[in-house]
């Protein structure tokens, strides 16, 4: 006759010690850090704000003849006329009289 080979029932799973010792402290990681990822991230922030800076250069209008500056530009000029309007109201000389006159007291003009 064959022997019968023996089966025997798993061992019990041991239970978890409970002791008071605190645990093991981590060992401290070897790969990457929080503090090199913020570096990088500032650096390639850093990059990224240079190129958009330099693309921002390379496609705007030469001389400075954009849009913002043109509106500016208008609303000073209307600013000045209507100023020089409203000297010509309380004085009586006319625009082309105040300018004359303008240039005369700070030296650029000599009305003699």
């Amino acid at each position: 006759m064959a022997a019968r080979a023996e089966v025997s029932k798993p061992a019990a799973p041991k239970p978890a010690e409970t002791s008071s010792a605190p645990p093991e402290a981590a060992p401290a990681p070897t790969g990457v850090t929080i503090e090199y990822q913020r570096a990088q991230a500032k650096e390639m922030t850093k990059y990224f704000k240079k190129l958009k800076n330099a693309q921002t250069a390379k496609n705007a209008p030469v001389f400075g003849f954009t849009r913002n500056n043109e509106i500016s530009n208008g609303r000073w000029v209307m600013f000045g006329l209507l100023v020089g309007c409203m000297t010509e109201y309380a004085t009586g000389v006319d625009f082309i009289d105040q300018l004359k006159l303008m240039g005369a007291v700070f030296g650029i003009v000599d009305t003699d």
